[in-house]
């Protein structure tokens, strides 16, 4: 059982460490992608029930819209990526969006939170070795 353990912890280390490299490297990638960036106000929150956990906690997804304007051009209610428990309504939020698509938007910090997940995927990796 020892022995299984020997090799099984290893790896599995390695592979979510390779694999959290992986998706911060894809992250990264798709700043390209968004090409300009702008400031957008946080004009809708919805929360939604999903159940409970095991404990008995009731566990909510939450969806952030924003609205922001480019180019003269308004949109409006636009789904947000990415929520966080301090975004209140009429917290001004950074955008970045596609030039030729303004209405495909992702968060102001990929960048950021890329590099976060290269990191811990290098040290899971380096847990693993």
């Amino acid at each position: 059982m020892r022995k299984i353990f020997n090799i099984l912890f290893p790896v599995i280390f390695i592979a979510v460490g390779i694999f959290v490299i992986v998706m911060g490297v894809n992250k990264m990638n798709s700043k390209k992608l968004y090409d300009a960036s702008t400031t957008g106000v946080i004009v809708g929150i919805e929360r939604e029930w999903t159940g409970t956990d095991s404990d008995g906690f009731d566990e909510y997804n939450y969806t952030v819209y924003v609205s922001y304007e480019v180019d003269g051009k308004k949109y409006e209610n636009v789904e947000y990526p990415n929520y966080s428990s301090s975004m209140q309504k009429g917290d001004e939020v950074e955008i970045l969006y596609q030039s030729a698509n303004p209405e495909k938007i992702a968060e102001g910090n990929l960048t950021g939170n890329a590099t976060i997940m290269i990191v811990l995927g290098v040290v899971f990796a380096l847990i693993g070795v």
